[in-house]
């Protein structure tokens, strides 16, 4: 459970970081997606472990593009 939390935590930092860093809207979203992606892998248990990556990486790309 602490490497669980460890990565959860490293990987906001991470976002926070590089939110907005720069102006090109589709690097935004990929990387809000892969970040958005192992959030939701590292929430999700068993088959709702892919939905919560698949959601994840959607709502990062999503919020990567809007920044």
């Amino acid at each position: 459970m602490k490497i669980r939390t460890a990565t959860i935590v490293g990987a906001c930092l991470l976002a926070l970081g590089t939110a907005g860093c720069t102006n090109n809207q589709g690097l935004n979203a990929a990387t809000g997606a892969v970040i958005g992606g192992a959030l939701g892998n590292q929430v999700g248990k068993g088959q709702g472990r892919t939905a919560a990556t698949i959601v994840g990486a959607a709502g990062g790309a999503a919020i990567g593009a809007n920044q």
